[in-house]
This record gives C-alpha cells, sequence and structure tokens, in this order.
C-alpha cells in the first residue's frame, strides 16, 4: 500500500543495473548492493519498468507477451546451480560487461544457453525438495502458468510466427488440439514453467532484501498487452484484435500515434465479472508493494482505428460514459492495492477529478506542468501526488536543461523557489543548477518524489526515445557496478549530497 508520509526514491530499470558478476545485463543479483546505497541516500522507493515476459530477442519492456509471470532475462546466473558459462560465453560476457551499454546481441544467447544447461541438469537429478517445490508452485499458478508455457512452446514450433498464423485449431484453441500439443510439447512446457519459476524465487529474495533495507519495490503495469501474447490468445473477446489503439493527434504528433496494439472490450469484460481484469490486478498486487498504471486514461477511454475509420475514435463516445467507466476500473485496480496512475498527455477534467475522488495520485512531471503556458510554483502541486523530473521516456534533466529555450529557463528561475537565486542561468547544468533542480522536485508538495538514475547523477544518456527503433533504445546502463556504488566517488558522493537534500524536503 501507498505510505502516507513525504517520502522519495528513484527510478532504475533492471537491466539498467550493472554488477561484476552479471552476464552483460542487469539482473535480480545487483538490487541488494543498490538498496545500502539508496538507505545511505535515505530513498525509500525503487521504481522499476515493468518485468513481465517480453518477445524473445526483442528488448523493450513494453513488448509483452502475458500480463502474468516475469522475464527469465532477468535471471541471476550465480544464483542458478548448474548455469556455470562456457569459455566462449565468459568472453562475450566479458565484452557485454565492457561496453558502456547493453549488448543485447551477446546477451540473449548467452543467458538462454545458460538456462538451458541449467534446466536439464535440474531435471536429471529427479525428484528431490527443490523439483517437489517446483511442481507445487507450478500447480498453484496453473491458471496462468499453463496456457503461458504451452504459448511459448507452440510460439518456439511456429518459428515465432504470431498465433493467429498457427494451424487453425491450435489458433483457435480447439480442445483436442491443445490436449495433442499440451502432450507432444510436454517436456518443453515443463522447461518454460521452470524459467517462470526460477524467475518468480529469485524476485522472492529481492523482495525480501528490499523489505530488510525498508525499500519499497513499484513496479510499471502496462495498459494493454501485445497482439501476439497469450492473453489475446487465450481471451480473443476481451483483447480484441479487429482495432488498434492509439492516441489522438495532439502538440506532439499532428496524425496521433497509432501503437498496432490490440483493444480493450470492457463490456465483454464486465459481462464475465472482469475475471480476467481481477486477476491481471491481484497478480501484481502480489508481485510489487506499489505499482504505476500506465496509460491511465485508457480505462476511461481509448483512442482506437480500424479499417472504416483509420483516423481514428474514442470509445466510449459519450463523456459521462467515460468517466463511469474509468471511476469502475480504477476502484478494481486498486482494491487492497497501492497505485500510481500516469495521467500525462492529454487528460480530460473528469479523469483527473475521478482519480482525485478516489485518492489515486497522478503524475507531476516538473518541466510539464503548466497552466496557460506558466510554469507552475510545485509548493503548490496536489498533496496526493507524484513528482518527478522525467520519465523512462522523456530525455534526461541535463539535456533538457541544455537545449531549453532562454526563455524557458528563465521562467523555471523565476517560478520553481529553488532556482530563485539564479537571476541569469547558466546555459550548462552547473553542479549549483543540478542540485537546484533536484531541490525544486524535493521540496514540491507533491507527498511522494521519483528521480531518475540519470537525474540523480547528472547524466545525459537517456532510456528510451519514443517513436523510434534502434540500439540506442532500452540499453542504458549505470557507469558503475552496484558493488562499488559506496566506494566510488562520484556516488558516494551523490548518494550523501542526496539524502541532506532529502533531510532538507523533509522527506527522509
Amino acid at each position: 500500500m501507498l505510505s502516507e508520509d513525504r517520502l522519495s526514491g528513484v527510478l532504475l530499470p533492471v537491466f539498467s543495473l550493472r554488477s561484476v558478476n552479471d552476464a552483460g545485463v542487469g539482473d535480480f543479483g545487483a538490487f541488494d548492493a543498490l538498496f545500502t546505497w539508496m538507505n545511505r541516500a535515505q530513498q525509500k522507493l525503487l521504481m522499476v519498468l515493468p518485468l513481465l515476459p517480453t518477445t524473445p530477442g526483442d528488448p523493450s519492456p513494453y513488448s509483452t507477451r502475458s500480463a502474468f509471470g516475469l522475464n527469465p532475462l532477468f535471471v541471476h546466473l550465480p544464483w542458478l546451480a548448474d548455469a556455470a558459462l562456457t569459455p566462449a560465453e565468459v568472453s562475450q560476457v566479458t565484452l557485454a560487461q565492457q561496453s558502456p551499454t547493453i549488448r543485447y546481441d551477446l546477451v540473449f544467447t548467452v543467458k538462454y544457453a545458460a538456462l538451458e544447461r541449467a534446466f536439464a541438469a535440474f531435471e536429471a537429478r529427479g525428484s528431490t525438495a527443490e523439483s517437489r517445490a517446483f511442481d507445487q508452485w507450478s500447480l498453484d499458478e496453473k491458471d496462468w502458468l499453463s496456457s503461458f508455457s504451452l504459448y511459448s512452446v507452440l510460439s518456439e514450433v511456429n518459428d515465432r510466427r504470431p498465433w493467429w498464423e498457427w494451424d487453425k485449431a491450435l489458433s483457435t484453441r480447439e480442445p483436442a488440439a491443445i490436449a495433442a500439443a499440451t502432450t507432444t510439447h510436454k517436456k518443453r512446457i515443463r522447461f518454460h514453467s521452470w524459467l517462470q519459476w526460477v524467475s518468480a524465487e529469485q524476485w522472492k529474495k529481492v523482495r525480501q532484501q528490499a523489505r530488510a533495507k525498508g525499500i519499497q519495490l513499484c513496479g510499471d503495469e502496462p495498459f494493454i498487452i501485445g497482439q501476439d501474447s497469450v492473453d489475446c490468445w487465450c481471451f480473443p473477446k476481451y483483447l480484441r484484435r479487429d482495432a488498434r489503439l492509439g492516441v489522438p493527434p495532439d502538440d506532439f504528433s499532428i496524425d496521433g500515434q497509432d501503437w498496432g496494439l490490440p483493444i480493450f472490450d470492457f463490456e465483454a469484460l464486465n459481462r464475465d465479472d472482469n475475471a480476467w481484469l481481477k486477476a491481471r490486478a491481484r497478480h501484481a498486487a502480489n508481485t510489487y508493494d506499489v505499482r504505476r498504471i500506465d496509460h491511465a486514461i485508457g480505462y476511461f477511454r481509448q483512442y482506437m482505428r480500424d479499417a472504416a475509420n483509420p483516423k481514428g475514435y474514442f470509445v466510449p463516445k459519450d463523456c459521462a460514459e467515460q468517466a463511469a467507466l474509468g471511476r469502475r476500473n480504477f476502484q478494481l485496480l486498486s482494491k487492497n492495492a497501492g497505485i500510481f496512475a500516469e495521467d500525462l498527455g492529454v487528460i480530460p477534467r473528469f479523469a483527473r477529478d475521478a482519480l482525485a475522488e478516489l485518492g489515486l495520485p497522478g503524475y507531476q512531471v516538473m518541466r510539464w506542468t503548466r497552466e496557460d503556458g506558466v510554469y507552475r510554483d510545485p509548493r503548490h502541486f496536489p498533496e496526493v501526488s507524484l513528482v518527478t523530473t522525467g520519465t523512462h521516456d522523456t530525455n534526461t534533466m541535463r539535456e533538457w536543461w541544455q537545449t531549453a529555450d532562454p526563455h524557458e529557463r528563465h521562467m523555471v528561475c523565476k517560478t520553481w523557489p529553488a532556482m530563485w537565486k539564479f537571476e541569469n542561468p547558466p546555459e550548462q547544468m552547473t553542479a549549483e543548477v543540478h542540485e537546484s533542480l533536484l531541490r525544486a522536485a524535493l521540496e514540491a508538495s507533491s507527498r511522494w518524489c521519483v528521480l531518475p538514475w540519470q537525474d540523480v547523477l547528472g547524466e545525459i544518456e537517456r532510456t528510451n526515445t519514443p517513436g523510434t527503433v534502434g540500439p540506442h533504445n532500452w540499453a542504458y546502463r549505470m557507469r558503475q557496478p552496484v558493488e562499488q556504488l559506496l566506494t566510488d566517488a562520484t556516488t558516494l558522493g551523490a548518494a550523501d549530497w542526496l539524502a541532506g537534500l532529502t533531510r532538507d524536503s523533509r522527506r527522509a
């Protein structure tokens, strides 16, 4: 549940972690040392990007293949028996570790080869306490796990073609075809279930480490799942492919955005007592302490395109119906759970009012929070809100400051109290400007403050550039291994400096 105290934390994707014994990509083994640094910096919340299973070979954490489970890419191999690397793999890992960014071309091959060997050794040991624990977990999670593991295998044997291109009997889930495939691929199905069990056991260990150090873990729940996903395959009447999700035209895109994602049929879900949505919400609530609900406006209204309406339209069309739908959905999503609603972009007043009535905090991105084009004083932000200097989709605070129009910098310095000292703000983000920008966020009246790791360190490398595809996206890695965060002068100094700012802003 959400703490009612003023607190702050950091945003850092799991893949961006760096440790001395990872395989070239951040994994679950790096958290404990990060938590120790966070204690020193007096940060109490860690926000990560989605941990859900993703499309093989696709690094985007939003390329989700399931609303349930975890991404085995984040398994820490040294915690796993029989996952030792071959000499050739060690050479690949060395190259990956030396890279300033993630070399997914090396990482995917090495990690999954090691996981295959570890599973083979696990099976060879026969019946053990460990295998019995796996069998019991598989039984407990069968409602989602059985379909997910079968889907994963069928995707493999169909050369990664999407499920609607499979044999019709399988694509339409005819019971006899599903039963036959389950028998035929029994061993491989067990491998994919084992990957999920290993991931769940390691994540359980991370959560124990977080609790021991007083850190809350905030997950990120994507609004919708990809078309080629187990959920679309199993529940086509809830996640429909006859239209595509996106957003309408706005100041950033004259034509809007077509995401190519399926749409929710909320009426079909409601007729079935929202069973799928409830199961998804329970699973997410059990995975994290709190979670960020992505694209919150989508639970009020969806902007969709289809063959007859290529320019798009809203569903529902009526504002009163949109408001009622959003209230119903967020009452369901927030039941017995703490959530932040990502309410960025063009959000109608009724949606913000509904979230406020439910006591659900929305976002205040410092550089975007304005009224009539004028920056708002962060001391007047809603108390029930989350303030941040940026998101995984924005440029970093340093790049924003150094590329902003001089008028923008002057307006910031006139409006944010922590920046009042700068009558002639420098174009470069000096150490004094850096500290003042972070202080402005931390001193905001918002109860929660989350700072991207790059902004804490004053770095310029960003996590993702929306609307682009390439090796620059989802490849950011922290510069120092987590084991050195409290010995490296830069990160040790940042921890003590951030702790002081946090105390000054009454968040410690």
